[in-house]
């Protein structure tokens, strides 16, 4: 049995490091992805008003995955495209999305922020105001733009004591 050659074996480990692409590093999103997540956010708030669906759920990565509230995850696009389609036929929307940080990993934008505004009945009732906090992942698609991956929110209203009303 042959015994490997020294020299073949350090060549063959240097060639590996020199291909190893360096880990990214999470840092402040360039003003080009901040103006994209502002411009994907200011698209939802439109569509929550119009009940635009099929745009909003264009901003969708196929394998997003919703995490709302009480709720067991929502994953895939066509599983948030129902609960949405429930959403938007009971209610409009008039909500505002504020960013207060976005942060850059690789193909990853991240978007930390509030949104806040009212559910008004679309059969009549009262409007219901809400302040929420949201948690948003965008993955850059090949073609340079972003798509909601991961999205989790809730409210910033304190929890209801057990018995009372809220």
């Amino acid at each position: 049995m042959k015994r490997p050659n020294a020299t073949a074996s350090v060549v063959i480990l240097l060639l590996a490091a020199a291909c190893a692409q360096p880990a990214p590093t999470i840092g402040p999103a360039s003003d080009a992805e901040m103006k994209a997540v502002a411009a994907v956010l200011a698209t939802f708030d439109s569509c929550g008003r119009t009940g635009a669906l099929d745009e909003f759920i264009s901003y969708s990565a196929d394998d997003v995955v919703l995490l709302a509230p009480d709720q067991p995850a929502v994953v895939g696009k066509d599983a948030v495209r129902e609960v949405y389609k429930s959403i938007y036929a009971a209610v409009t929307l008039d909500m505002q999305h504020k960013p207060l940080e976005t942060q850059s990993l690789g193909d990853l934008v991240i978007s930390r922020g509030t949104a806040s505004g009212t559910a008004t009945p679309r059969a009549g009732g009262p409007t219901t105001a809400f302040d929420n906090k949201y948690l948003m992942l965008f993955r850059r698609q090949p073609d340079g733009t972003l798509k909601a991956w991961r999205v989790a929110f809730n409210t910033n209203a304190p929890p209801v004591a057990p018995g009372r009303a809220p």
